[in-house]
């Protein structure tokens, strides 16, 4: 770990998908605040009185799922919870990578701070001990079903108590030794799936900002008509992402560029309500992510107020699975329309350009294969956006009989956020190609600067040459945010969401 880096509190109520990102990729510090560690520690306490007074406890003083009725003793209560990880620890596939991993221990970690579950206080400081000792559990990606998060959160127990693995090459925290229920409490959680679908909004901020200025230098290139983006139109139709997208675009495009037809193709017509439709849908990810991020959603629910274990559902992930599908959707719909973007970029009916936007010989075939690459990487966006919540897998002999699927819903989002930025990517590389050769630059101010932050990576040579260190070149820019650096036009919930107190 480097030294010196800042430290995000995790206090149980104001975690964001940003804050994920900042412990889980950029290796900030993690710290848990007093009041995160006190509300833990209050529902340990009940949990005791509770089994001290006889009162039975799904998991603590039972068995789980279908074995609900079984009872655990007290002095089997301890080996009890290491054979629950043991047993759980039935994932399959490949290891998460790094990242998800840590963003399901900051995910973890915080929501033991909300005091719903109970662990011991030694297990909770140990979750933020690896990762300040930049470590991330080894867990496998298949296994969950949307109902809990339970194979990989095992996996991350036996890590904890030293049977399982890590990965990083930082020094793991001492072995924790289990306390009566720890098991159920730390498992009973869909930590993966809200730090995986974390990382990919946050990333997905990003990337839906670049799509817009992307789509505003094809626009000048082909020397589109401006008052398609005119504030009277989109306040006509007050959807608050569209009107969040036109006037980006206008801030983009000059409102005087002269049309060359008398009325655009859809891809150039239709730009800020299809990028407004997935600034919605990006805006209601986020805000589900909010309320996970800082839930006590385990079951049981240990409410400390009426000093109650209360039997829950809240660990089923309908919400977050339905959002995750909606947000494909609207990513899809933004990748068709660079696609057909890219395609009119290279048909020189549309820019007056030699077709493919060739170079210097005759019958060369210039960015004619980035149409084909293009499509290639929408076909699997369009396969990563099959909805995920139209099926539902019983469990558990049928004791656990809907589930979400909300984990492949996080998975695919981020395998569709892959795939669009390769999309983006050959659309960026035409456009700056198409502007170069008719020797123009966007007119305003926001728009030459993200022109020329493209143009100052992008290699300026048109002979016919592998153009798969440009896609790369471009992917980078996408994917760092530096095509538009523009605050004023930052991507988030488009409704403002009262403060959590």
């Amino acid at each position: 770990m480097t030294r010196g880096l800042p430290t995000l509190s995790l206090d149980g109520r104001t975690l964001t998908p940003a804050g994920v990102v900042r412990v889980a990729v950029e290796d900030w510090r993690a710290t848990l605040t007093r009041r995160a560690r006190e509300r833990n520690r209050e529902a340990v306490a009940l949990a005791r009185d509770l089994i001290g007074r006889g009162v039975p406890i799904y998991g603590r003083t039972t068995g789980v799922g279908a074995l609900l009725d079984h009872q655990v003793y007290a002095a089997d209560a301890t080996e009890h919870s290491r054979r629950l990880l043991r047993s759980h620890a039935g994932g399959a596939g490949r290891l998460v990578e790094r990242d998800v991993a840590r963003a399901m221990l900051v995910v973890r970690a915080n929501q033991l701070g909300a005091g719903g579950a109970g662990v011991a206080p030694a297990l909770h400081t140990a979750l933020v001990d690896a990762l300040n000792a930049g470590l991330a559990p080894a867990v496998h990606e298949l296994g969950s079903i949307g109902i809990g998060d339970l194979t990989a959160l095992a996996e991350t127990g036996l890590a904890l108590i030293g049977e399982g693995s890590w990965l990083g090459e930082g020094a793991p925290p001492p072995p924790v030794r289990l306390d009566h229920g720890d098991a159920i409490a730390l498992i009973s959680s869909n930590a993966l799936t809200v730090g995986e679908a974390s990382l990919a909004a946050h990333r997905l901020t990003r990337a839906l900002g670049a799509a817009e200025t992307i789509a505003a230098l094809s626009f000048v290139a082909v020397h589109g008509d401006p008052v398609v983006f005119d504030a009277r139109v989109h306040s006509a139709r007050r959807h608050p992402g569209q009107q969040a997208a036109a006037a980006h675009l206008r801030a983009l495009v000059p409102a005087d560029q002269r049309p060359r037809r008398l009325q655009d193709p859809l891809c150039f017509r239709c730009i800020a309500q299809v990028q407004g439709a997935a600034r919605d849908a990006v805006g209601e990810l986020l805000a589900a992510l909010s309320t996970e991020l800082n839930a006590a959603a385990e079951n049981p629910l240990l409410e400390t107020r009426s000093g109650q274990a209360l039997t829950t559902g809240n660990f089923h992930m309908s919400r977050l699975a339905l959002v995750s599908d909606q947000m494909r959707a609207a990513l899809f719909q933004v990748a068709s329309e660079s696609v057909q973007r890219t395609s009119a970029l290279l048909d020189a009916r549309v820019t007056g350009l030699p077709a493919f936007l060739a170079g210097h010989t005759a019958g060369s075939s210039g960015g004619m294969i980035l149409e084909y690459t293009a499509a290639a990487a929408l076909e699997e966006l369009r396969a990563a956006a099959t909805p995920a919540t139209l099926s539902s897998i019983p469990a558990s002999h049928g004791q656990e009989n809907h589930a979400s699927s909300a984990s492949l819903a996080a998975r695919q989002l981020t395998r569709a956020l892959e795939h669009y930025l390769t999309v983006a990517s050959v659309e960026l590389v035409t456009a700056v190609r198409a502007l170069r050769m008719s020797a123009r630059r966007p007119g305003t101010t926001a728009g030459a600067a993200a022109f020329d932050r493209a143009a100052a990576v992008l290699p300026a040579d048109l002979h016919d040459r592998d153009l798969s260190a440009d896609l790369s070149l471009a992917a980078d820019l996408v994917r760092a945010g530096l095509i538009d650096a523009s605050e004023e036009h930052v991507i988030g919930p488009t409704r403002p969401r009262a403060s959590r107190r």
